[in-house]
């Protein structure tokens, strides 16, 4: 397997374009992401004033049924329902980060990263709301009416799971400060580990809009493939004990609206769905990395 051989960055070293440039180069080796390569061309060492930091083990899997060209997606429907149905990224058990039957141990000291990305593309046929339902605002239409137009914040929802519980990989729920969506609405507060994908937009085209008055038909807009990226980082909470991690995944589900109750900003289960509304998803990668401050 390939090695970088490049001189560890300490603190208090300068960090120039050129630098950077080249330790990105070398990621570029076939098999080259691995617990050594990381540790020695981390470029967030100086960041970590007076501590040392060693990267214990790191993994890095594909996600997701499609290919990188878009061929044969996953397509998911909108659930309609709440709370909406957790699908996983790829189907079951296609594409999931295993860490072997002894899994990663987060011992006090320890440090979970995660990243993660996809290609997503929404699909609307028809207009996805029930007007005057969620996410509708009436336009003045300039003849003492109004003209229906979408907010354009309905969203689906990718968030990331883990299974602490056996090497088996049946027992999934949502990472330390996630929410699982398992009610209707969620607290932005609760979302560390969540990618958001637009699920619709409209627009008033030129010309149709004059003065804050709107007499035409709103135009929908085809929302085309885009990559949909994230990430998680963890430092272990516990002053003692661990945490054995045994895998994770992505699960997709939608689709979701902004919202405010309370005091709360919150995704709010958008279910009054007039048209059709599905997403398609493509390949990605999921990826970890083990570190420990000493």
């Amino acid at each position: 397997m390939s090695r970088i051989n490049r001189p560890r960055i300490n603190a208090g070293d300068a960090i120039d374009a050129t630098d950077l440039n080249d330790r990105f180069d070398d990621y570029t080796q076939p098999g080259a992401l691995d617990r050594f390569n990381h540790g020695v061309g981390a470029i967030d060492l100086p960041q970590l004033q007076g501590q040392n930091l060693i990267t214990v083990d790191s993994a890095s899997a594909a996600i997701g049924s499609g290919v990188w060209d878009h061929t044969s997606p996953q397509n998911i429907a909108a659930s309609g329902s709440s709370p909406s149905t957790l699908t996983e990224l790829g189907g079951t058990g296609n594409g999931r980060l295993s860490f072997g039957l002894t899994g990663w141990t987060i011992a006090p000291g320890d440090v979970l990263r995660v990243w993660w990305n996809f290609g997503a593309e929404p699909l609307v046929t028809g207009r996805p709301y029930a007007a005057p339902a969620f996410g509708t605002l009436p336009i003045d239409n300039g003849s003492g009416g109004s003209t229906d137009l979408n907010d354009c914040l309905a969203c689906w929802v990718a968030h990331l799971q883990w299974d602490i519980t056996s090497p088996a990989l049946t027992n999934w729920a949502a990472v330390n400060g996630q929410s699982d969506f398992t009610t209707a609405n969620t607290a932005v507060t609760a979302l560390a580990a969540t990618s958001l994908v637009p699920a619709y937009l409209e627009y008033s085209p030129e010309a149709h809009a004059n003065e804050g008055v709107m007499s035409s038909a709103p135009t929908q807009k085809d929302l085309k493939w885009m990559g949909t990226q994230g990430s998680y980082f963890r430092a272990h909470e516990q002053a003692t004990g661990s945490t054995t991690i045994y895998g994770l995944r992505i699960v997709v589900h939608g689709i979701y609206h902004a919202g405010f109750s309370g005091s709360l900003n919150e995704l709010k289960t958008f279910t009054a769905l007039a048209g059709s509304c599905t997403l398609n998803l493509s390949q990605g990668r999921l990826s970890a990395i083990h570190q420990r401050l000493t």
